[in-house]
């Protein structure tokens, strides 16, 4: 019978932390502790959510003193998610084979992030490998501040990877091919699962998206807004009174079935698997009313949420129906809790280097220890003499230990010095940014002044800045340049657009409608636009002849991203 293990962790999600106390004994695993704090939503850079973090992780270890040993979780929308195919090479070769792909798929240098990576397949002609990173300043500080509670945290696991161990531990006989949509706060997880191994898609949609639009219709703060979206959302709809809240969550789950639909299409021609045969949905965002119901509509497929219970017991001091509540936070803290009580299925760590360097130093003092006795022992030395030789590498050590810790504050002013640097490196990019921005609008000024001057007769009336923002588009005015709807296609993530109005003089028809000559003098002007540097291409273009002798004309122009205005 083998002996009960513990595993502590702690799941530091974008809007909230959440703490799993396991137990596990021959294979079973009982859960026997779980608390949640909520750390807000409207966090505008990292620096502010890590400080979220700590303050929550140390309000749940006010409740429980708990010490040694931590495992914490990384969230989906800190992590950089790769998967590659590698031609095939001995093992005694793959690190080098891995490390120079990663050099060419990590858009940072490989010494400011930590990264990992697993074998998913190998075919014998090449190998699919996993590959997740994360910067490491971030995680740097995050398990410097959770130390600061008297814990030692010993693994950083990705949360999408701790899903896939949990889903294997509850779902071990599956022969599905399943998709887990845990729906998360600021970022979701696809995670994509099939006999022949995982992949994995990382998507901005999430449930801060219903809450910012919550937020904008009434005025409210994006806290106030994520309270109501949970107290008066569910309220609402048990009461028959949402349609307040329906066209929000319509557009919500449009676009979820859009990029599911998308991540399939993926999937498919990663893996040439056929279809997927059942979907589970976790995670706080997928608490969204008749979220289920609207996806198994649209996907022509099974749609169920998923419970971890069927891999975990609750021990006496959990509460049923207060982890029934919460189940779809316990799924990837017991996931991460099988690398200490089981056999997971994948193996990541992004611990920081320094953080594992020291750890692996503290388990070798036992070795040196036992060394020391054998090189005693193989000199017969008297037993007092081996003795002595082992207190003197005892104080060896206690001497490394004394000399570390000055090393281990220099490295954490270290830290701070190189954030202040980066901080001020950006602070100087923005403002070169704005100083080659205000020199390219001057630059573009003066070419489009010579352009209307070889045309002639030709006046601008209105030149309107169209930026958009994830997509939609965002613009000053309320309406068409011709009265009508303004119309705010979609274009690239945060493309600049210029919506031009104007009027040219048709000298030869001064009582009748305007020419088509004068109309492919308009075409032609546009086509001379385009030739400027700065405009990447042009779109809807309106013309109105209803003015005796004037044209009026509009048109879009789409700014090239390479030469910012």
């Amino acid at each position: 019978m083998s002996s009960q293990k513990f595993a502590q962790v702690i799941d530091c999600g974008a809007t909230h932390v959440s703490a799993g106390f396991f137990s596990g004994k021959d294979g079973a695993v009982t859960l026997e502790g779980f608390y949640t704090e909520s750390i807000g939503c409207d966090f505008s850079n990292d620096e502010e959510w890590i400080t979220g973090v700590y303050q929550a992780v140390e309000s749940i270890h006010q409740q429980q003193k708990f010490r040694g040993n931590v495992a914490i979780i990384v969230p989906g929308h800190l992590l950089l998610t790769k998967f590659l195919k590698i031609p095939h090479v001995a093992k005694s070769k793959r690190d080098q084979i891995v490390r120079f792909e990663a050099q060419q798929n990590i858009p940072f240098p490989l010494n400011e992030v930590v990264w990992d990576y697993e074998v998913v397949a190998d075919d014998g002609a090449e190998f699919e490998v996993a590959l997740v990173a994360v910067k490491l300043d971030i995680v740097d500080r995050l398990c410097s501040e959770i130390t600061r509670l008297g814990v030692e945290v010993q693994l950083v696991e990705p949360s999408c990877m701790a899903q896939y161990n949990a889903f294997r531990c509850s779902h071990p006989d599956n022969s599905e091919n399943v998709l887990i949509a845990n729906i998360g706060g600021k970022s979701s997880n696809l995670l994509f699962i099939s006999e022949g191994g995982f992949f994995v898609r990382n998507i901005t949609l999430a449930g801060n998206g219903l809450t910012q639009a919550i937020a904008d219709e009434t005025g409210q703060s994006l806290a106030d807004a994520e309270a109501e979206k949970w107290e008066d959302v569910g309220a609402a709809f048990d009461s028959g009174d949402a349609a307040r809240y329906q066209q929000h969550i319509d557009a919500f789950l449009r676009r979820l079935v859009m990029e599911t639909t998308r991540s399939i299409v993926n999937f498919r021609r990663q893996s040439g698997e056929e279809k997927i045969d059942r979907i589970y949905l976790t995670g706080g965002g997928s608490l969204v009313p008749g979220m289920a119901e609207h996806l198994s509509e649209k996907l022509k497929m099974p749609v169920d949420y998923y419970t971890p219970f069927e891999a975990v017991a609750l021990g006496s001091r959990v509460d049923e129906d207060f982890a029934a509540g919460f189940q779809h936070n316990i799924g990837e803290l017991l996931g991460c809790a099988l690398r200490e009580l089981g056999e997971p299925a994948t193996h990541f760590n992004l611990l920081p280097p320094l953080i594992a360097r020291q750890i692996r130093f503290r388990k070798k003092k036992p070795l040196i220890m036992a060394a020391a006795l054998v090189l005693v022992g193989a000199a017969y030395m008297p037993i007092y003499s081996a003795q002595h030789t082992a207190f003197v590498f005892e104080d060896k050590i206690a001497e490394i230990d004394t000399r570390l810790n000055p090393l281990e504050r220099i490295y954490r002013e270290y830290s701070e010095v190189r954030d202040q640097v980066r901080n001020t490196r950006e602070r100087i990019a923005a403002m070169k940014g704005l100083s080659e921005s205000r020199a390219n609008w001057i630059d573009f000024f003066g070419d489009l002044q010579e352009r209307l001057a070889e045309v002639e007769d030709v006046w601008i009336e209105r030149l309107e800045i169209v930026r958009s923002n994830g997509g939609q588009a965002r613009a000053s005015g309320s309406g068409g340049l011709f009265g009508g709807q303004q119309q705010e296609e979609s274009g690239g993530s945060g493309d600049v657009r210029l919506q031009l109005t104007g009027r040219m003089l048709d000298r030869e028809n001064p009582l009748e409608r305007a020419s088509q000559d004068t109309r492919a003098r308009v075409s032609a002007l546009f086509e001379s636009i385009l030739e400027s540097q700065y405009i990447e291409s042009k779109r809807d273009e309106v013309f109105d002849t209803s003015n005796p002798g004037i044209l009026r004309f509009e048109v879009t122009l789409v700014v090239d991203p390479d030469r910012p205005l």
